[in-house]
């Protein structure tokens, strides 16, 4: 037999802050039917424990909805890791939103009405048959990449197709940008951007920011060298439309500085092909 969601009631008087550890006690709630447990906090208030207060295990996996009693869309959750990596964010809203919590996950909110509106929860442990449920619901999901190429003394873009060039990208802790801090020229290969060699292509928009308005985007076709310039007088900071690039194709960049010397970047945003790309050109006329 399938056992009820335990629905936690969190109500406060001020602001949860995101960051201070609740004191949340089991044995403070005043409880209705064995399940519906309704908390008055005090004190320092922003992170849920693993074990919710005594109630369930801290090494179980768990299927939390997460309701609020206002729409701010200021006030936000977070699922974070034992490790304080941020699993997942989403703004809080009064309808339930599902998150799984993972052995040693901590829930964490902020929230900017004054402690007026309550955090709701509804909390049920899963079992294996509710773990693979949730699983075929939820898939993988692509998500683009953005790149930064950075000149810091303003050298030129130059397309250079007979070269390949693979930049040194890294993430950057600030920005959560791939950056590289890159003076060299040449074709970018799909792979340096969706990192699958195999890769059946991706979805690519540059723009620069810091040029003369004169930044050209190129296709290129890796055996051959030769290139389709796909975007030409581009305006500063603006993004091309999306473009194409398949399997062992690649980009080449191609833009001056405003001022000369000074600063100039190149933002690539990457997505790749996921599902059938010639069925949706087809049923498109493309």
């Amino acid at each position: 037999m399938a056992k009820e969601s335990i629905i936690f009631e969190l109500n406060t008087e001020t602001n949860w802050d995101g960051t201070s550890l609740t004191g949340l006690d089991r044995d403070q709630a005043i409880v209705t039917g064995q399940r519906h447990y309704r908390f008055s906090i005090t004190g320092p208030h922003g992170v849920l424990a693993p074990d919710l207060g005594g109630l369930f295990s801290p090494t179980s996996a768990k299927l939390v909805g997460i309701g609020y009693g206002a729409r701010n869309p200021a006030s936000r959750g977070r699922v974070i890791t034992a490790t304080g990596t941020i699993r997942q964010e989403f703004g809080l809203t009064p309808a339930l939103q599902y998150v799984v919590v993972h052995p040693g996950d901590q829930l964490a909110f902020v929230t900017r009405d004054d402690g007026r509106a309550p955090i709701v929860l509804s909390v049920n442990e899963m079992n294996e048959q509710d773990a693979v449920t949730w699983g075929l619901g939820h898939e993988p999901k692509p998500s683009p990449t953005r790149f930064r190429i950075i000149r810091d003394t303003g050298t030129a873009f130059a397309p250079n197709l007979a070269s390949l060039w693979l930049p040194n990208f890294v993430r950057d802790p600030a920005t959560g940008l791939l950056t590289a801090h890159d003076n060299a020229t040449g074709m970018i290969p799909t792979s340096a951007l969706a990192f699958d060699a195999l890769s059946p292509g991706c979805y690519v928009a540059i723009r620069y920011a810091g040029h003369n308005n004169n930044g050209k985007l190129h296709i290129v076709d890796n055996p051959t060298r030769r290139a389709w310039i796909a975007e030409a007088a581009m305006p500063d900071v603006k993004w091309t439309k999306v473009q194409f690039v398949s399997h062992d194709d690649g980009i080449a960049l191609e833009a001056t500085p405003a001022v000369a010397g000074q600063l100039m970047v190149c933002d690539i945003e990457v997505m790749p092909v996921q599902g059938d790309r010639l069925c949706g050109r087809y049923t498109g006329s493309l």
